[in-house]
C-alpha cells in the first residue's frame, strides 16, 4: 500500500470510528463507493480495533496496520499525554522564537490546533500543526499545503484568515486568526435550536463568506456545524477548515474517483453519490442542511442510519422544516427548502443569489418582494396628501372651480399609488401583500397604527400596555384636536356665532393627554428608567434600533418565554432570576431535574463573578500600554554604552517584569475564553428549561435528558478549567505583586 493510499484508508477509518457501531458498516460502504479493496482495508482496521476498550487502543490497531503497510516509517502517532507533551515540546523548539504556545484548542483528522501568542505583535493566533505520521507521506503534506493555499486566497471577515505557512524541523504548520468562541456544533448540542432571527443573521454572514470563496473558485465541500465558529465578541459566524476544499478548474489528485468526501449528514446528493464534479451549489445544499438543523433542532434526515440517509437524500427531499418546527417563518423556510432541492438546477444559482434572496427578508424571516422595495410608507404619504388637499378644498370660502382643482391635485398621489401597485402586482406578487407593504408606517413612526399594517419586526406588540396607552392617547389627540379646531372655525364662519362646547372639548383633550403622559412617566421613573429611556418608551420609533438595547428597555420589551421574562445576556446574575422563574412554571414531573439545573446555574454565576474579579485585577497590570512602557525602558537601558551593576540589575528586573506581564496577558485570555464558555452553558441551561415548559418536543427529543447533558458538561467544564488554571493561580498572584513592586 502506498503512503497516499494509507492516508485515504486512515481518513475513512477515523470517520467510521466516530460513527455508532451499528452504522459503521453502512458508512464504510458509502464512503468507499465502488472501491471494494479500499472497503476491505478499512473494514480490517475496524475489526482489529473492535477488541480495544478505548480510543487509544483503537489507534494502536491503526499503528499495527500502518507498520505493516509502511514498515520503514517511524513510530506512529498515538494521542497520549506523553505524546502530546512531546509534540508541544517539539513545537516550542521549532517556533518558540516567534510564538509562545499556550494550550491546545482542538484535535482533528489532519492535526492539532494550538492557541499561541505572537511575541512581536502581542496578539493571539491559532497554529494548526500537521500530525507527524501524516507529514511523513507526500499526500499528507500536499493536502495540508493545499488547505493553506486555499485559505490564503480568501480574504473575508467571515472566513478564518491565514497569516503564514511553513515547515521547521519536520513540523508542518500554518498560523491562522484566532476566533475566541465555540463551534456551531457545540452550541447546538447545548441549545438544540436557535431563534429564527439569529439564524437569519448567521445565514446572511455565511452566504456572504461562501460567495467570496466561490468567486475565488473554491468549493468548501464540508459545510457543517463543526466547521462554523461563533465569535464571542461579535457573535459573527466564521467559516473554517478548508481541508477538503476543491479549487474549480484544478486537479484533485488526493480524492479517488468515486470516493466520497465530506460529512454524510450535511453533504449534497451529488457529493454523496461520489460525483466527479461537485460545484458551488453543493455548498448551498450543505448550508441549507445546517440552517435546517439550527431552526428545527435536527438534521434534515435525522433518525435513520447513514446508509438510509444517503439513499433518501438521493431519492427524495427532506420534510419541510415547518413540519418539524411550525414557528419558522414561511418565507425563510421557503428560501431554506430551495437550498435542499435534490437537483442542483433547482437550487439557488449561486451563493450571491441566495444572499440576495435573504436580504429580501427582514429579521423575522418575512419576505419583502423586490418590486415592493420602494413601497413602504407610500400609502401613508398618499393618505396624508389627499387629506391635506381635501381639507383645503372644504373651506367655505372656495369657489367650485377652486375646489375641483384642489380635489384633482389631492387625487394625483393616490392614483399614482394605485397604478404602481397594479404594475407591480403584474409580476406575480399578490396585490394584497403589496398593499400591506405600501401601508407600513415610516421607520421613524412611534404612534398608533393598524395592527395588520405594521411591519413584521415592529416592537409595538411587545411594549408595556402603559406605553401603548400613551401612544394611543397622543395619536388620538393629534387627530382630534386639529379636527375640532377646523370644525369650529368652519361652523363659526358659516353661522357667524361661536360655539362654547368646542373650547371645553379641546381643553378636556389637552388635560386628558397630559394626565395620561404624567401618570405613565411616574410609573416609568418608579421602575428606574432614565429620562432618555422613559421618553423612548412613550414616544420613540417602534422599529428595532440600537436605542432599544439599553438594559432597562430590554427588560420591558423582551418577549416572554412560557410566561417568564428572558435574562439579559450581558448580566449573569439575571440568569439566576430567569432560571428560578422558569423552574416555578414547571410541573412536578420535571421539577427535580430543573431544581438541580438551578443549582448548577448558581455555580456558573459564582464562577463568572470569580472570572470577572480576576480578569479585572489582571487587566490593570497587563495592558499593551504597560508592555510598551517596559519595552521602552528596556530599549533605553540596553542602548546605553556603559552600564553599572545597578543598571544591569534593573535590566534583569525589567525583563522579568516583561515576562510576568506576558504571562498575565495569557492567563487573562484563558479566563476570557473560559468565561465565554461558562456564559454559553448558562444560556444553554435557560433554553433547556424553557423547552421543558413549552410545547412537547418531537418524540425523539428527550428534553430532560438534554438538560442532564448540559449539567454534566457544566461539571466537566468547571473541573477541567479549574485544573488548567490552578497551576497558575499562585504564580499569577505573585506575578502581580512583583510587577507592582518593579514599577
Amino acid at each position: 500500500m502506498t503512503p497516499e493510499r494509507w492516508i485515504k484508508v486512515k481518513a475513512i477509518f477515523a470517520e467510521a470510528s466516530a460513527q455508532p457501531p451499528d452504522e459503521r458498516e453502512a458508512f464504510v460502504a458509502h464512503a468507499c463507493g465502488s472501491d471494494t479493496r479500499l472497503r476491505e482495508e478499512v473494514s480490517s482496521l475496524l475489526r482489529a480495533a473492535e477488541g480495544s476498550e478505548s480510543l487509544p487502543g483503537a489507534r494502536q490497531a491503526i499503528a499495527a496496520a500502518r507498520q505493516a503497510v509502511i514498515p520503514d516509517a517511524r513510530s506512529p502517532h498515538v494521542d497520549t499525554p506523553d505524546h502530546d507533551a512531546a509534540l508541544r515540546a517539539t513545537l516550542d523548539a521549532a517556533l518558540g522564537q516567534q510564538y509562545e504556545i499556550v494550550r491546545p484548542l482542538g484535535h482533528g483528522g489532519m492535526g492539532t490546533v494550538y492557541l499561541a501568542r505572537e511575541r512581536t505583535l502581542e496578539r493571539f493566533v491559532a497554529i494548526k500543526v500537521l500530525r507527524p505520521e501524516l507529514a511523513e507521506a507526500q499526500a499528507g503534506r500536499e493536502r495540508f499545503r493545499r488547505e493553506a493555499r486555499v485559505a490564503a486566497q480568501l480574504s473575508h471577515p467571515g472566513i478564518v484568515p491565514l497569516h503564514t505557512f511553513g515547515e521547521v524541523g519536520g513540523i508542518w504548520y500554518f498560523v491562522m486568526g484566532y476566533v475566541r468562541g465555540v463551534t456551531l456544533a457545540e452550541r447546538l448540542r447545548i441549545e438544540r435550536r436557535l431563534p429564527s432571527g439569529e439564524v437569519y443573521r448567521m445565514l446572511i454572514e455565511l452566504t456572504d463568506a461562501l460567495d467570496c470563496a466561490h468567486r475565488s473558485g473554491v468549493v468548501h465541500r464540508d459545510i457543517k456545524p463543526a466547521n462554523i465558529l461563533i465569535d464571542d465578541e461579535s457573535g459573527r459566524a466564521v467559516l473554517a477548515d478548508f481541508g477538503i476544499a476543491k479549487v474549480q478548474g484544478g486537479e484533485d489528485s488526493l480524492t479517488a474517483t468515486g470516493m466520497i468526501v465530506g460529512t454524510p449528514s450535511f453533504m449534497s446528493p451529488e457529493q454523496a453519490a461520489g460525483a466527479a464534479e461537485v460545484d458551488a451549489r453543493s455548498d448551498l445544499y450543505s448550508l441549507g442542511a445546517v440552517a435546517y438543523a439550527m431552526l428545527s433542532g435536527r438534521e434534515p434526515f435525522a433518525g435513520v442510519s447513514d446508509r438510509a440517509t444517503m439513499v433518501r437524500r438521493m431519492s427524495g427531499d427532506p420534510p419541510d422544516v415547518r413540519q418539524v418546527a411550525p414557528d419558522v417563518p414561511a418565507d425563510l423556510a421557503a428560501v431554506l427548502m430551495r437550498c435542499l432541492a435534490r437537483e442542483p438546477s433547482h437550487r439557488w444559482a449561486s451563493a450571491h443569489a441566495l444572499h440576495d434572496a435573504l436580504l429580501l427578508l427582514d429579521e423575522t424571516g418575512t419576505v419583502v418582494p423586490t418590486p415592493a422595495r420602494d413601497l413602504p410608507s407610500f400609502g401613508p404619504y398618499a393618505v396624508l396628501w389627499v387629506g391635506l388637499w381635501l381639507t383645503l378644498a372644504a373651506s367655505p370660502f372656495r369657489s367650485s372651480a377652486d375646489r375641483a382643482l384642489l380635489v384633482f391635485i389631492g387625487l394625483l398621489v393616490p392614483v399614482g399609488l394605485v397604478m404602481h401597485l397594479w404594475n407591480v402586482a403584474g409580476g406575480g406578487t399578490p396585490l394584497s401583500q403589496l398593499a400591506r407593504v405600501a401601508f407600513w408606517p415610516p421607520e421613524w413612526w412611534g404612534m398608533w397604527w393598524p395592527r395588520s399594517l405594521r411591519r413584521p419586526s415592529d416592537l409595538w406588540r411587545r411594549l408595556p400596555w402603559r406605553a401603548r396607552l400613551v401612544r394611543s392617547a397622543v395619536s388620538a389627540f393629534i387627530i382630534a384636536l386639529p379636527a375640532l379646531i377646523l370644525t369650529r372655525q368652519w361652523v363659526e364662519a358659516v353661522t357667524g356665532a361661536g360655539v362654547g362646547w368646542f373650547g371645553a372639548t379641546e381643553a378636556a383633550l389637552v388635560a386628558g393627554v397630559v394626565a395620561v403622559v404624567g401618570m405613565v412617566t411616574l410609573w416609568a421613573r418608579h421602575r428606574g428608567l432614565a429620562w432618555t429611556d422613559t421618553t423612548r418608551l412613550m414616544f420613540g420609533a417602534t422599529a428595532p434600533s440600537a436605542g432599544w438595547n439599553t438594559p432597562a428597555l430590554r427588560r420591558l420589551v423582551a418577549p416572554a418565554h412560557g410566561g417568564v421574562r428572558p435574562p439579559e445576556r450581558d448580566r449573569p446574575d439575571d440568569y439566576s432570576r430567569a432560571i428560578a422563574d422558569a423552574v416555578m412554571h414547571l410541573d412536578e414531573a420535571t421539577r427535580g431535574p430543573a431544581q438541580r439545573a438551578a443549582e448548577s446555574a448558581r455555580q456558573l454565576v459564582a464562577e463568572l463573578a470569580r472570572c470577572d474579579e480576576e480578569m479585572g485585577a489582571l487587566s490593570m497590570g497587563s495592558s499593551i500600554a504597560e508592555s510598551d512602557r517596559i519595552a521602552a525602558q528596556l530599549a533605553a537601558l540596553e542602548g546605553a554604552r556603559h552600564g553599572s551593576d545597578e543598571t544591569r540589575a534593573l535590566v534583569d528586573l525589567l525583563r522579568a517584569q516583561q515576562e510576568i506581564v506576558q504571562r498575565m496577558r495569557v492567563r487573562c485570555e484563558m479566563l476570557s475564553a473560559h468565561r465565554g464558555r461558562v456564559l454559553r452553558l448558562l444560556h444553554g441551561l435557560w433554553t433547556q428549561l424553557v423547552a421543558l415548559g413549552t410545547a412537547p418536543p418531537p418524540a425523539e427529543v428527550d428534553e430532560v435528558g438534554r438538560l442532564e447533558v448540559v449539567r454534566e458538561e457544566i461539571e466537566a467544564e468547571l473541573a477541567e478549567m479549574r485544573t488548567v488554571l490552578a497551576g497558575g493561580v499562585a504564580d499569577t498572584a505573585d506575578d502581580r505583586r512583583s510587577a507592582a513592586r518593579s514599577r
